[in-house]
């Protein structure tokens, strides 16, 4: 089941942790995510990415945190 299916109800009271260093390596979404390689954020490299794997461009261009 991927995230996108999960149906997850996080309980009131509950501290939720977002860890981006851990989540812009993970090789599911980007390859050799050790290497910097400004291309991986090309239009036409991101056009099969989840929208949401890379957090400071989240939603869009027009959301940069």
């Amino acid at each position: 089941m991927s995230v996108d299916e999960a149906k997850v109800t996080i309980p009131a009271g509950v501290n939720v942790l977002t860890l981006p260093f851990l989540i812009h390596k993970d090789p599911k979404h980007f390859r050799d995510p050790d290497k910097f390689d400004p291309e991986r954020f090309t239009a036409e490299n991101c056009k099969n990415r989840h929208p949401l794997a890379y957090i400071p461009f989240s939603a869009g261009p027009r959301l940069v945190i």
